[in-house]
């Protein structure tokens, strides 16, 4: 199996970039702006809001591939 799917891994690599990315920002955008959830958006300057601003930023660096390794660290150490 190993050796079947060698030549997909910087294809696959790069989905899951992509969705964890995504999935992360989601959950940020939630906190900042309130959509895709009923509660209220938090405010900017609580710990609920630095989360948020995180999450959002965060999420979309890595979804792109920017400066992957320490946004990755920082959003580690956020969760």
């Amino acid at each position: 199996m190993q050796a079947w799917l060698a030549p997909l891994s910087p294809y696959l690599y790069a989905a899951l970039r992509v969705v964890a990315g995504l999935l992360f920002a989601q959950h940020g955008v939630q906190k900042l702006f309130g959509w895709l959830t009923d509660s209220p958006p938090v405010a900017l300057l609580s710990q609920r809001g630095v989360a948020g601003v995180v999450e959002t930023f965060g999420g979309l660096l890595i979804a792109v591939g920017a400066y992957t390794t320490p946004v990755a660290f920082l959003a580690s150490g956020q969760m």
